[in-house]
């Protein structure tokens, strides 16, 4: 009986730290911020605060007709430019996913648009 007890209490403990660990996996917020008039853009990621998120991703962009745009939960954020007007944008929650997704949409300018990942960002 002690060892059926012993068994049952050491499933409970070891579930009960299973979920506190998930639990305290962090969130971070990526998001960026873009002027179409100059083209300049800027990052916010790794941040567990969305507003601070969308604060860095403006004083980053250093124009004053930047606007935020998207604002996700998703550890990277990635900017591709090239010969298409305006950048491509990309989040996921590994680096190559997120530059995958920044090309795709930078792609779809005119056709025959060369693109290339200018950065990509991931928080911890």
């Amino acid at each position: 009986m002690r060892k059926t007890i012993s068994a049952v209490a050491g499933a409970f403990v070891t579930l009960v730290g299973l979920a506190t660990s998930q639990a305290q996996t962090p969130q971070y917020w990526a998001s960026y911020a873009y002027d179409s008039a100059s083209g300049r853009w800027g990052l916010g990621w790794g941040r567990t605060d969305r507003q601070t998120t969308i604060n860095e991703a403006l004083s980053r962009c250093q124009s004053p007709g930047c606007k935020v745009g998207n604002v996700v939960l998703a550890r990277c954020i990635a900017v591709a430019t090239g010969t298409s007007p305006g950048p491509g944008f990309g989040t996921a929650n590994d680096p190559d996913t997120a530059k995958k997704h920044a090309l795709n949409f930078c792609r779809r300018g005119a056709s025959g648009s060369t693109c290339e990942v200018d950065a990509v960002r991931c928080g911890s």
